[in-house]
Order: structure tokens, then sequence, then C-alpha cells
């Protein structure tokens, strides 16, 4: 992702304001919003978490501190929350310790959803063919019941914002993270 396309997320982002999106299972008002941005360490992730940051995620975190995207303005039971770099240092700790079986080296978690505690996994392996992409890691299932959402952070974003926060990788006959990535790397032989 480019800063060109940062911006013109952000952009996009900004303009939303408060909708109410018909395509979610419940009409309810929603907001956006982009945090401003703020001094981050990028040498931290390596030294603390072992972690080679795609750059897609470098260049939102030059734009931003975070996006709160599609919350349910009345009762916060719905949104996406991407977290700013520095609370994804604070969070990952914590949150990995609480389901070591299902996570892996180079699984860096970037943010949530409001509600239903679905975890947004950026994959940060440099030597993996699945590098840079956005993973949802569920609440009580196994790694291998998560879901693929998309083979990058830009293409995850577009694609949540084009579905006006509706969770788009649910659709049926969508792959699981780990078909995903095998069909992805079938892919990459081929192409």
């Amino acid at each position: 992702m480019n800063e060109q396309d940062i911006e013109k997320l952000i952009h996009t982002i900004e303009s939303i304001s408060v909708v109410d999106c018909p395509d979610v299972s419940i009409a309810m008002p929603m907001h956006s919003q982009v945090l401003p941005p703020q001094p981050w360490d990028q040498k931290a992730f390596k030294e603390k978490l072992g972690i080679i940051l795609p750059l897609s995620i470098t260049n939102l975190w030059y734009q931003t501190s975070g996006l709160r995207l599609f919350e349910d303005v009345n009762y916060g039971q719905w949104g996406l929350i991407l977290w700013s770099a520095n609370q994804v240092i604070t969070e990952q700790e914590k949150r990995i310790a609480q389901r070591k079986e299902d996570f892996r080296p180079g699984d860096l978690i970037i943010g949530e959803f409001l509600g239903d505690a679905d975890l947004i996994v950026l994959r940060c392996d440099a030597a993996s063919p699945d590098f840079g992409n956005v993973m949802i890691a569920l609440p009580l299932d196994s790694r291998e019941e998560w879901y693929f959402a998309a083979n990058s952070l830009e293409n995850f974003l577009s694609q949540f914002l084009a579905a006006c926060g509706n969770k788009f990788w649910q659709v049926p006959g969508l792959l699981s993270a780990e078909q995903g990535t095998a069909l992805e790397a079938v892919i990459d032989t081929l192409g």
C-alpha cells in the first residue's frame, strides 16, 4: 500500500461521517473516524516482537494512529477498531497469551471488532507466502476455522469500506485462513 493509496482510503473514511447502512443486518447509525497520527517506533516491532512489518501497515501508521470504522453510534456494539502502533505492541502479548495454541510467529494483532471479540491478524512472517495477508481470528474457534479476509491490508480495508462495515468474509463459500493461504501459494506457483 503506497502513500497515495493510504491517502485515498483516509479521504474516503473521513467522508463517511455518520451513515445508516442498509447492508448491515440491523439498521443503525454508524460513525467512522481517522485518528490523528502519533509518533511510533518501527524498530520496536523487530526488537520486542520479532516482527517485520508489511509496508501497508507502516504507511498507514505514518498517516494515522488508528481507525474506527462503522462504529455503532448508539450502543458501541458494532464496528472495527484498527489500533495505533503503540497499542498493538501493548495488546499483542496479552492477546496471544490468552490463546498461545492458535497464534504463530509472525501473527500481528492489529485491531478488534466491537461486540464479538473477533481480532484482525496481519501476517508478518516475511519468509512465508502469506506475508501481508489479513485473517480474522475468531474468539472461540481454532486457527483452522479463522477466516482468510484479504491478501493485503489495503484490499481488506477497501472491501470493508465497500461492504459498508459488513463482514464480507463471512459470505458462505469463502475460504478459511488456512485454505486461503494454501490456495494463494498454488496460484503464485502457477503464475
